[in-house]
């Protein structure tokens, strides 16, 4: 693709992108995929409310079996009884037995590996493997009065977002089906992370961390924002969508795909969960319009979700490795500076941030990229 028809097609889909977030509402609502999926397994992470219970209830209608990968397992065993009550009608009583919840903090490494371990020891068979798995769990910024690293001592939204995602995958990768979909739920905010690519490659954005003047500024009446963080750790989420689509396809015959998609403005619990106050109107004005405007403008997270379920149940159907939206393939901000850059330093730099997310995780996973 040149230079120029990627350039068009990226301020394109920013456009698109940015008009799906007003007037979402507008379109013509998206249908419910159709696939059976009867003996097919989905694990879901962060699925007790919003897009993540969403995808789960939708997997769960076309027959998956699912896996609620939950903080809580109160919340968890909740979001269950949620699915039973819409769903019996048409699949009766017998949907609960094709549900469970695990207990997984995303924001805690070690409980990654918990989950990894258990699933390994203790999942539903050695000759059941992962079809669908699908990486919801995120925060938008460090619940109020909480630390903002991580008990492992990285930033809390870097190592939610998108690092235990990293993890999970990596050890789950045995687990998986021969035409497995692994999609991750990423941001339209994903189009400012302009220092994604920046050379040499720096460590992870941290939750707070600007300069200049507006940052002093910031400092001083206490105006802490985790915008820059958010939006690189959903930018990571649509590279590692591409990085590990590249992997796969290394191996011949590969029916596995990565998908990374955008829900757009999406009315869900999340925004109950912050208060906006005038220091929020200061430090991050872009979140207190969205947080102000969600009942008028957001959609539902049934049709915020459903991209995800539909990437989930498409079984090498199409190309992996892409950013979509509304059921559409969009160039992401990945696809315009690889183009920008060059196959070779694109893939250079890749490499090197490839590494610094196997130190951050502390594991080893040579993909040949």
């Amino acid at each position: 693709m040149s230079s120029v028809h990627t350039t068009f097609s990226f301020y394109s889909s920013l456009i698109r992108s940015l008009a799906t977030l007003v007037f979402a509402r507008l379109y013509t609502p998206q249908p419910h995929p159709t696939r059976n999926l009867t003996n097919q397994t989905a694990i879901v992470t962060g699925a007790n409310s919003g897009i993540g219970l969403a995808i789960a209830t939708q997997l769960a209608r076309q027959g998956a079996t699912v896996y609620l990968a939950c903080r809580s397992i109160s919340r968890g065993e909740k979001a269950i009884d949620s699915i039973v009550a819409e769903l019996s009608k048409h699949h009766g009583e017998k949907v609960r037995n094709r549900l469970h919840c695990w207990e997984l903090d995303t924001s805690s490494l070690p409980s990654v590996r918990a989950f990894c371990s258990k699933w390994k020891t203790q999942g539903p068979g050695s000759n059941t493997k992962i079809d669908i798995l699908i990486h919801n769990a995120g925060i938008a910024s460090p619940p109020t009065n909480a630390p903002a690293q991580s008990p492992d001592g990285i930033d809390l939204v870097y190592v939610t977002n998108f690092l235990g995602s990293f993890l999970m995958t990596h050890l789950l990768e045995p687990c998986l089906s021969s035409d497995a979909r692994v999609v991750l739920t990423s941001s339209t905010g994903h189009y400012s992370a302009s220092t994604l690519l920046a050379a040499p490659i720096s460590p992870p954005i941290k939750s707070g961390t600007e300069t200049g003047i507006a940052a002093y500024i910031k400092n001083k009446l206490n105006l802490k924002t985790s915008a820059p963080a958010y939006v690189h750790s959903k930018a990571q989420q649509v590279l590692f969508a591409l990085a590990l689509q590249r992997y796969f396809d290394g191996v011949p015959g590969n029916q596995r795909t990565a998908h990374a998609f955008t829900p757009g403005f999406t009315s869900t619990p999340i925004f109950a969960k912050f208060e906006c106050t005038w220091r929020t109107w200061l430090s991050n004005p872009l979140f207190a319009v969205l947080k102000t405007t969600e009942g008028w403008i957001g959609v539902s997270s049934e049709q915020g979700g459903m991209t995800g379920a539909w990437l989930g149940k498409k079984r090498g159907e199409s190309n992996g490795g892409g950013f979509w939206e509304w059921g559409v393939r969009r160039t992401s901000l990945v696809d315009y500076m690889r183009v920008q850059v060059g196959e070779e330093v694109f893939w250079q730099r890749v490499r090197g941030i490839w590494n610094a997310w196997e130190k951050d995780a502390d594991v080893v996973w040579n993909v040949g990229i």
